[in-house]
């Protein structure tokens, strides 16, 4: 199973709690039904109250990375365009940090 961890912040002009109300009710609907190959997406919001650099963190699961190469290549398809627009909205995008894991489980 690969992993990948994605550390986002909010776009300038949207406040936090834009950003996520936007990424909970709409992104993460649209992107769990959108996206191919995925087998588990995860948002992870801050808890309000401890202070971060980010704004949250996107988990998704693929079986392989095969599977994780052909969601690269499908995000530079047509058929991704309506998930990049909508990143585009509350995402500052030229800001974000991908890594790309493979876990290794001590305790389940």
């Amino acid at each position: 199973m690969i992993k990948t961890l994605t550390f986002l912040r909010k776009k300038p002009g949207i406040t936090r709690e834009q950003f996520l109300r936007h990424w909970k009710e709409i992104h993460g609907p649209l992107a769990a039904k959108v996206v191919p190959g995925l087998k588990r997406y995860v948002q992870c919001h801050p808890v309000p109250g401890f202070a971060s650099d980010i704004d949250g963190i996107v988990e998704l699961w693929w079986d392989n990375v095969d599977a994780f190469k052909a969601f690269l290549e499908w995000r530079e398809t047509d058929g991704a365009r309506a998930l990049k627009d909508d990143e585009e909205k509350f995402v500052d995008t030229r800001n974000w940090i991908r890594f790309v894991a493979e876990e290794h489980i001590f305790l389940e």
